[in-house]
């Protein structure tokens, strides 16, 4: 487990540089009221939304690939251009003959108005045939659109073909949106955008990178996950044109691999987990993630960068105040316990995010269920150190040494339990004991006290740490069936 940068953790612990945080959610305020009306859609357009069907069906999940290659190398407004006329290509999929189309994101109040040629809406339709799978069904036939098609794509229609007489409309969503789920994951470089000059159709994110509490860069971000997002929007169930996304239990597995993902990185993205809770408001793992992250933006260095952070005109962070995202935190895990009363793990933050609220008699009654039925050791060293705390705070001084050992007992290279036994002894006028913790801490076999391992480095990372294996059990089912 990698260490968080210092500047989320105890400061008292930081040493030397380490790689800066990312968070926040910036957006943009003044949206006009009306729709952003395009005129017209160059021919180019719909080209590439023809290649962009095909990188969809051969990528392979998880895999730098050329399908990976071809949307890594679109330029943001090229993106946010594709993110409009794919919504258009599922609409058609989805039965509409409008010959104009208002395009809007779950997370915007403006919609966008497109309009396309004679030619170009036959186009659509003819790419919606084989995206849907429909090319053998009587409007596709009737249109005669096969012919029109090259190889390729009608080698897509009858993939999407197969997995839609399993019951399952839904193959270019799916793996549209773990094409677009993987450029931040593989190539995350790939996520930073120019700022651009004019306000360009599509959805628009903004990213605030900080180190130390101080805003390092802020940089517009590329829309692929609005556009996975937006893809999964769209998934329905069986023999059904209405979309029904929160029913869907790929898409929830999708929001809980991929956000573990962006905590585990350190990457915050409060419109995710909104989603997510929108679509899943009973899931408590969906809700244990939420309450981390607002755990996290309540931190002090999150804090100082939202204070400090210079920011263009318009623009502002979505991040409350210390307090407020810390009794949003309370109403998420609080949430997921009622509907999952054993997640140990939340019961855990539940308490810390108590006790930061300044409740020490309701933390601690946490805190002392989750010591007696966590099992995992670095949850119980967490556990026992904030319970030490805890019991300090009720003038419980025997039961907060007694935590602090056994934290120091689960973790024996950590410093943050012999520092805080030392505190305990000296505010009890307890200067020998003060000095032996100290000690003890100098003692640590590992040479420089300050790059001993302890456990508190990875706290705000550690709820995240079966990412990797929950984004390899949503790609396994899709490494079949694509193109070659």
């Amino acid at each position: 487990m990698r260490r968080l940068s210092p500047a989320l953790c105890l400061c008292l612990l930081t040493v030397g540089s380490a790689p800066s945080a990312q968070t926040g959610q910036v957006r943009r305020s003044g949206q006009p009221a009306a729709p952003v009306a395009v005129d017209s859609v160059p021919d180019a357009r719909i080209d590439r939304l023809g290649h962009w069907l095909k990188a969809v069906a051969r990528h392979a999940p998880g895999e730098d690939d050329d399908a990976l290659a071809d949307v890594v190398g679109l330029s943001n407004a090229n993106l946010k251009e594709l993110w409009i006329d794919a919504n258009v290509l599922i609409q058609v999929m989805r039965g509409s003959k409008a010959d104009r189309f208002n395009v809007r994101g779950a997370s915007q109040k403006t919609s966008t108005q497109t309009l396309y040629t004679k030619t170009q809406l036959h186009r659509l339709r003819a790419l919606a045939c084989a995206a849907g799978g429909a090319l053998v069904e009587t409007p596709c036939m009737a249109m005669g659109v096969g012919d029109e098609l090259d190889p390729e794509l009608r080698q897509l229609a009858a993939l999407a073909r197969k997995a839609k007489l399993r019951g399952d409309d839904n193959y270019i969503l799916r793996r549209g949106a773990l094409l677009h789920g993987d450029v931040p994951v593989i190539a995350p470089l790939a996520m930073s955008a120019e700022i651009e000059p004019r306000a360009v159709a599509g959805p628009e994110r903004f990213r605030i990178e900080i180190s130390d509490g101080r805003e390092i860069e802020l940089r517009q971000s590329a829309v692929h996950w609005e556009m996975a997002r937006m893809l999964l929007d769209f998934v329905g169930p069986r023999g059904s044109d209405r979309a029904d996304p929160g029913g869907d239990d790929m898409v929830r597995q999708w929001y809980r691999a991929t956000a573990a993902w962006m905590q585990l990185r350190q990457v915050h993205d409060k419109f995710h987990l909104d989603r997510a809770r929108e679509l899943f408001p009973a899931d408590p793992d969906i809700l244990f993630l939420a309450g981390c992250q607002r755990e996290t933006f309540a931190g002090p260095a999150i804090q100082a960068a939202v204070r400090s952070a210079v920011l263009p005109t318009g623009v502002t962070i979505d991040v409350e105040s210390g307090r407020g995202e810390l009794r949003q935190a309370e109403t998420l895990f609080r949430r997921a316990l009622e509907i999952k009363p054993d997640h140990m793990e939340a019961r855990l933050h539940f308490g810390r995010v108590l006790a930061l609220l300044g409740r020490p008699a309701d933390a601690a009654v946490e805190l002392r269920r989750a010591v007696v039925e966590l099992r995992e050791t670095q949850l119980l060293y967490y556990a026992q150190l904030f319970l030490g705390s805890e019991e300090e705070a009720l003038g419980n001084r025997e039961a907060a040494r007694a935590a602090y050992e056994h934290a120091a007992e689960l973790s024996p290279t950590a410093q943050s339990p012999l520092l805080a036994l030392s505190q305990l002894a000296r505010r009890h006028g307890d200067r020998p004991a003060a000095l032996r913790a100290m000690e003890r801490l100098f003692t640590i076999p590992g040479g420089d006290p300050s790059e001993h391992d302890d456990p508190w480095w990875s706290y705000y990372v550690f709820q995240a740490r079966d990412a990797g294996e929950l984004l390899e059990a949503l790609r396994q089912p899709f490494l079949a069936e694509r193109l070659p």
